[in-house]
């Protein structure tokens, strides 16, 4: 996800953005099964022979607390464990009857391979850097457009070659991605990409948000959220390479972080945005990236000072006591104080719980239930019809409570997120195992269909939201409520979280092999030097 627009609206309204939370042992079940599901879904279309057969996805979660895998170290890629006694093979369920695919039968790909070619092949034709490997944010105008309204629905290329973003998160996702995938060559010119940017004149300089294709920087702030993202793409990229250099990279990083945001007071954690004066406030979704690599990287103080400032978020809204805060105000330096108009932000609850950063299963089970409500009911879930396709109805969730429209790639964290409460929690009601297979089932079909995921499927261009276009069918895209916009265009976040969901691979745990060591040697080209 680019985070220009959101950074610069948090400080300007002192609402500070997402997260997921639970400490402890790795989730056993991120999503359904989605290599059976998918499989299956394939060859019941086949026995039908209609290509608009339901994906048909089917959860293998048995419903009511499951326990966790007692694994002897923590997984990145979680396994998928059944409850005691439970059949391996679940019955195959049509899902069209209820919900956001009651409409109109969802297509989806073939089977989990050809999803993930759809991914790899996106990927790599979208245009990259001129100088450097980075990807672009955001692909060209999707099939139909913005739509049919005139001036409010001219949805023109979303750059031209000079005006282009290459955000620093969006990469970093894309790389876990391709890490995951086994797609090492592809991870590394990323990885290296970040390198040359971060050392720069030979000392470690944090990552601008993004880049122009010349490589020069178009966003000019440096948050603590990014550039542990980026950490977090060095150590599982380290992990499954065994190259101890990227470890380095990653290390040094944290330490760079944890030394030039920390915050000293009761609340603790880290300041959001660089250099110190410039950002003060504290954003819980930021602390949520640090715990998650001080985590990966085994440097237990960082880890403990973010979950610490993690976990003090739940309940200190006011008007959202059942759900975490987005952050702190942002008037002093560590400002400690909590900001009353603060909206309920999708990451801040579902990156809290992928990243285990707290450990009271009442919080989470509280945190669920206040945002996996519809919107009309003040929750996240979110119907869209994208009436400029193929007139599919598709559940995600909206970027925040303030907001309006799916936002897919909060969606896909969602799904990942919710799969993994399920699994652990259990669905007495099975209400939010619909839930999850209609968003499973909405992302895939995306997929099918644009060969990508877009960032909304709601038509009109930026003037219509900015405007307030008086055709609702084409309001300008998915209004995360922050005073910033997501259009229909292919989004390289989306795809690839769609990506990681489809593999099951958490980008917030511990890689699954171990990340190599601190006192590891290194090369002598290596950028971070000898420990």
């Amino acid at each position: 996800m680019s985070k220009v627009g959101r950074e610069i609206m948090l400080l300007a309204i002192a609402v500070w953005t997402w997260a997921c939370a639970g400490e402890g042992e790795p989730a056993p079940n991120i999503t359904t099964n989605l290599t059976e599901n998918i499989s299956a879904a394939a060859a019941m279309q086949s026995q039908l022979g209609s290509s608009n057969v339901s994906n048909t996805l089917e959860a293998s979660m048995a419903s009511g607390q499951q326990q966790r895998t007692q694994a002897p170290r923590l997984r990145g890629s979680v396994a998928r464990t059944a409850a005691p006694g439970a059949d391996t093979e679940l019955p195959l369920r049509q899902l069209n009857g209820t919900g956001a695919s009651a409409a109109m039968e969802l297509r989806a790909c073939a089977d989990k391979e050809q999803c993930l070619l759809l991914v790899d092949n996106f990927l790599s034709s979208m245009p990259h850097q001129t100088v450097n490997q980075l990807v672009q944010t955001f692909g060209h105008v999707a099939t139909g457009g913005g739509g049919p309204c005139g001036h409010f629905c001219e949805l023109v290329p979303q750059c031209d070659g000079t005006t282009c973003r290459y955000d620093v998160y969006d990469n970093a996702v894309a790389a876990i991605y391709l890490t995951h995938r086994g797609k090492l060559q592809e991870a590394r010119k990323i990885l290296d990409t970040f390198s040359g940017m971060l050392y720069n004149g030979g000392q470690l300089n944090l990552l601008y948000a993004a880049h122009a294709s010349s490589g020069t920087p178009i966003d000019w702030n440096i948050d603590t959220g990014n550039n542990a993202w980026v950490g977090m793409a060095y150590a599982h990229f380290a992990a499954a390479s065994g190259e101890a250099c990227y470890a380095a990279v990653g290390r040094s990083l944290l330490r760079k972080l944890a030394t030039d945001a920390q915050c000293k007071d009761t609340l603790g954690g880290f300041m959001a945005r660089l250099p110190r004066g410039k950002g003060k406030y504290r954003a819980t979704e930021h602390n949520i990236d640090i715990y998650a690599l001080a985590r990966m990287l085994g440097d237990t103080d960082v880890q403990a000072q973010a979950g610490g400032f993690v976990r003090q978020m739940y309940g200190s809204d006011a008007q959202h006591p059942d759900s975490y805060a987005t952050g702190t105000m942002g008037d002093s330096e560590c400002d400690d104080r909590m900001n009353d108009l603060s909206p309920v932000a999708a990451d801040t609850q579902f990156w809290n719980l992928l990243s285990d950063a707290d450990p009271e299963p009442a919080r989470k089970r509280a945190s669920m239930a206040s945002v996996l409500r519809p919107s009309p009911e003040g929750g996240l879930l979110e119907e869209d019809q994208d009436i400029l396709g193929d007139g599919a109805r598709l559940l995600g969730v909206r970027f925040t409570n303030m907001g309006s429209g799916a936002q897919w790639e909060n969606t896909a964290s969602a799904t990942m997120c919710l799969g993994y409460y399920l699994s652990v929690f259990g669905d007495e009601g099975a209400k939010l195992n619909e839930d999850l297979k209609s968003m499973e089932n909405s992302l895939l079909h995306l997929l099918q269909e644009y060969g990508s995921v877009l960032a909304s499927v709601r038509g009109g261009n930026f003037d219509a939201w900015q405007n307030g276009n008086t055709d609702p069918n084409y309001p300008g895209g998915s209004d995360t409520g922050l005073g910033w916009t997501y259009l229909r265009y292919p989004h390289t976040a989306a795809t690839a979280w769609t990506g990681l969901m489809i593999l099951e691979g958490n980008p917030f745990a511990p890689p699954q092999k171990p990340v190599p060591a601190a006192d590891a040697p290194l090369p002598s080209e290596c950028p971070a030097g000898n420990p």
